[in-house]
């Protein structure tokens, strides 16, 4: 069996699987951070970042979960 072969048979099945949670877990880590911080900001800060408060609120109380 040549070196090849053998490697692809070792190998994972789905390599990105890995890459892929490991990213969505930093997506969800930054969501459970920045959220609540909405809470946070002035309605000045807010303007600024387009939002208004009623916006920031509904975003600050979405699970983490959900995009």
């Amino acid at each position: 069996m040549s070196t090849y072969a053998l490697e692809r048979r070792i190998a994972p099945a789905r390599p990105g699987l890995a890459t892929g949670l490991m990213q969505l877990v930093a997506v969800w880590l930054r969501r459970s951070r920045t959220r609540p911080r909405l809470w946070t900001l002035s309605d000045h800060e807010l303007r600024d970042l387009g939002l208004e408060r009623s916006t920031a609120d509904r975003e600050a109380l979405r699970p983490f979960w959900k995009g």
